[in-house]
């Protein structure tokens, strides 16, 4: 059996407004712990998921951000044997409350998926939708707080684990319709 595949479609550029490139996120991503996602009910077809529900009494939680202050990363990782791609989102917590130091002390021991809409929509807006981690998941690999920089807020990147990559760049998370999935990203997937 090998693990060489092949090339199957076209590379082509469309130039048309809605499948062109364009970078960047809204203002607002859903974090879920690994552990409460109903795996049973989850379903791929390439690089798209459908049925993205979680388990009776979870909740998912929105983290929000201002201008261009999220961010999402996929690199290549070649390994022996099985290439990869490792993920990342960057963003920040604004304040400096109680509350937000637990909300920080909790995403550094936590295992989870990022869920988050790009400005990048695709025709029919089916694209909006972009997945991290949903294999193998993300966890803290970067944060800091200096009083002095960035307005007092505490900087994190989830990353993927080293070794333990996603087999695509994103995947795209698709609830049949646009309408449908962002109902689902707005109730926070509950």
């Amino acid at each position: 059996m090998s693990c060489i595949n092949k090339l199957t479609a076209n590379i082509a550029y469309d130039c048309t407004p809605a499948n062109r490139a364009k970078g960047g996120l809204e203002t607002s991503a859903v974090i879920i712990n690994v552990e409460d996602i109903d795996k049973t009910a989850l379903t791929s077809s390439g690089a798209t998921i459908t049925n993205l529900s979680l388990n009776a009494g979870k909740t998912g939680y929105s983290i929000e951000w201002i201008k261009q202050l999220g961010n999402t990363t996929s690199e290549f990782s070649v390994n022996d044997g099985l290439d990869t791609f490792t993920h990342g989102f960057a963003c920040r917590v604004f304040g400096q409350s109680a509350a937000d130091a637990e909300r920080i002390k909790e995403l550094s021991t936590s295992e989870v998926v990022v869920v988050v809409e790009t400005k990048y929509k695709g025709t029919g807006n089916v694209d909006s939708y972009k997945v991290f981690g949903i294999e193998n998941g993300l966890r803290m690999s970067e944060g800091s707080f200096t009083s002095l920089e960035n307005d007092g807020s505490f900087v994190f990147t989830l990353s993927s684990v080293e070794n333990f990559g996603e087999t695509y760049p994103y995947q795209v998370y698709l609830e049949g319709s646009y309408s449908a999935s962002t109902a689902k990203f707005n109730t926070l997937f509950v």
